[in-house]
């Protein structure tokens, strides 16, 4: 064993790696309802993700010690659910990181129509991250490589930098809008790959989560004291319970989000600039990817 390798027999076994907006969170509370599967009671603890700014570090578990703490090891599938892991250049050396730390991890990757995704992604800024410029002026540079909209929907980029670490058959990747469509087979192929029992159902996967409809805008910096500091008092709750709460008081105090169409203009802009990734995507995969607009 390598000398930078720590033993540990508590850290997962398989990733959500992303892609952000692409269903990660409902993928996350899925698979925890599988008697067979741990998922860490934090979602996104991006331990294995560098930070890019410094403020950014408080959404971070940045500790061994605690990151180990968030799984079970009488389970032997544990997982987490880190969009970060797959916004590359924004986030550098994951699969490096996670390889040095769990080498034969498995790997599940969400993608969408990465049109919809960036724009998707964009109104995550505003709903939670302060963000109050127009969407075009946003996407207006669609050349920066570090721009969050724009990074996590470069796919194959994503998945390829995982295979330079990684066999092939270590990464599942998913459409999301199989996910929506046909969740049962969908979970049941997930399921398989990650070695459990693929026959098993839950009425708990008719649970829709964050549905857009249901997406409040916070004030600049509340999100951030929800998450830091209201949400972990609240983790002794069931999963379900704590969602109804905190949909609750987002309803009576908060205003709906508004979102903002993509110009023609713009949507062909991005179609041009992902058209070439979603091919290449398709070639890795094998997929059609039918639905998508690009």
């Amino acid at each position: 064993m390598s000398p930078h390798v720590r033993e540990s027999t508590a850290l997962p076994t398989f990733f959500i790696i992303g892609a952000p907006k692409a269903g990660t969170t409902s993928l996350h509370f899925y698979l925890d309802q599988h008697p067979q599967i741990q998922m860490s009671s934090i979602k996104e603890p991006n331990y294995f993700a560098p930070t890019f700014v410094a403020a950014d570090e408080r959404w971070r578990i940045g500790s061994i010690d605690d990151y180990e703490r968030l799984f079970d090891p009488a389970f032997a599938v544990r997982g987490e659910a880190s969009p970060g892991y797959s916004m590359y250049p924004l986030r550098e050396g994951v699969p490096e990181r996670i390889k040095q730390q769990v080498p034969t991890a498995k790997f599940v990757y969400l993608v969408r129509d990465p049109v919809d995704r960036t724009v998707s992604h964009y109104h995550q800024l505003v709903a939670s991250n302060g963000e109050r410029r127009p969407l075009e002026e946003v996407l207006e540079d669609l050349s920066d490589p570090r721009s969050p909209c724009v990074c996590a929907s470069l796919y194959a980029l994503q998945l390829e930098l995982y295979l330079h670490h990684f066999p092939f058959e270590s990464v599942l990747v998913v459409d999301h809008a199989e996910l929506l469509t046909d969740r049962r087979a969908t979970l049941s192929k997930i399921f398989a790959f990650l070695g459990v029992e693929d026959t098993l159902d839950s009425s708990n996967f008719d649970v829709e989560i964050l549905k857009s409809s249901e997406r409040r805008t916070y004030p600049p910096r509340l999100a951030g004291f929800v998450e830091l500091t209201v949400q972990p008092r609240l983790r002794w709750l069931p999963s379900q319970a704590r969602r109804r709460l905190r949909r609750s008081a987002e309803r009576l105090v908060l205003p709906p989000l508004r979102t903002s169409p993509l110009s023609d203009v713009m949507r062909s802009r991005l179609a041009e600039l992902y058209e070439g990734e979603a091919q290449r995507l398709r070639a890795l995969t094998g997929q059609t990817f039918s639905s998508w607009s690009v």
